[in-house]
């Protein structure tokens, strides 16, 4: 069977197996910050295959800089 990859869902678990050894929580950290898109179906979260090849190409940002930029946002 031929599986097409572009409609392909990742768990967190799975897409950060993917991505060389990302841990969940890391990237569970950068989804609730807005930095990596999900799809969510019920209560799971999902990545499709387009979001895990652009964090494979661009990487992540710093999370340290997006926790500083929230907390100027709120002030």
């Amino acid at each position: 069977m031929n599986e097409n990859i572009s409609a392909r869902l990742f768990s967190v678990d799975d897409a950060g197996r993917v991505l060389g050894g990302i841990s969940p929580w890391t990237l569970r950290k950068h989804i609730a910050v807005g930095n990596v898109k999900v799809t969510r179906i019920g209560r799971r979260v999902f990545l499709d295959a387009e979001e895990v090849e652009r964090i494979r190409r661009e990487g992540l940002p710093s999370l340290a800089r997006s926790r500083a930029e929230q907390i100027e946002a709120a002030t």
